[in-house]
């Protein structure tokens, strides 16, 4: 019962991803404002999570490889993001040079040892997630004076990016921290990633109320 209350937890992230995509996908031609790099990113990693908890239910243990492609489409779609979002020219070709070197170099790894592709890449997960959060800081500080669309996705990313390099750095992805009630490391994970797609929601909230801002 308790394990099947982690797994509880972890569909409540997921249904309200799938909320999300679907409030930002049908909202994304009445408010000129959402960018359409950010609707394709919700709906890529809805189907990569869905992917994931339906490989996990047929098959458990055998949908970490899925991983690569949730790091892999965020990376790509959220650097295109704060390209598109940030204004200094200079931050826009370094975010092209950093997220082409990035993706040349995960690549090769898969490429000498195709065993890597089946389990999780700690470098992976980490390098993408601190980058990201790298941008995602950036954005914040660089129009701190201004309220400004994605600023509360921003801040839920990073929250979420903090809990998840935690994680895979910690190296003990086993860890059960209580037995009754079953309590794993992953609960904060889903914890948090409840409260990301939270802010999200806030984000679509934001841009109702505020249609003509800096973009």
């Amino acid at each position: 019962m308790d394990f099947w209350l982690v797994i509880l937890v972890s569909l409540v992230g997921l249904c309200f991803l799938i909320f999300n995509t679907l409030t930002f996908f049908i909202n994304r031609n009445n408010i000129p404002d959402i960018s359409k790099l950010f609707v394709w990113y919700l709906v890529v990693l809805s189907l990569v999570e869905i992917s994931c908890n339906l490989i996990g239910v047929i098959k458990p243990n055998a949908n970490f490889f899925v991983s690569h492609f949730y790091f892999g489409f965020q990376f790509i779609f959220l650097s295109l993001l704060y390209y598109k979002l940030l204004q200094h020219r200079f931050i826009k070709i370094l975010i092209l040079i950093i997220g082409i070197i990035q993706m040349l170099y995960i690549t090769s790894i898969y490429m000498g040892d195709i065993k890597l592709f089946w389990n999780f890449n700690t470098y992976e997960i980490v390098s993408t997630s601190t980058i990201l959060m790298v941008y995602a800081l950036y954005f914040i500080f660089s129009n701190f004076e201004i309220e400004h669309h994605y600023f509360n996705f921003s801040i839920g990313l990073i929250l979420y990016l903090c809990c998840s390099i935690t994680i895979f750095l910690s190296d003990n992805l086993d860890l059960v921290l209580l037995e009754k009630p079953f309590i794993d490391i992953w609960i904060f994970n889903s914890l948090f990633y409840i409260l990301f797609q939270y802010f999200i929601f806030r984000e679509f909230r934001f841009f109702k109320r505020n249609p003509i801002l800096h973009k």
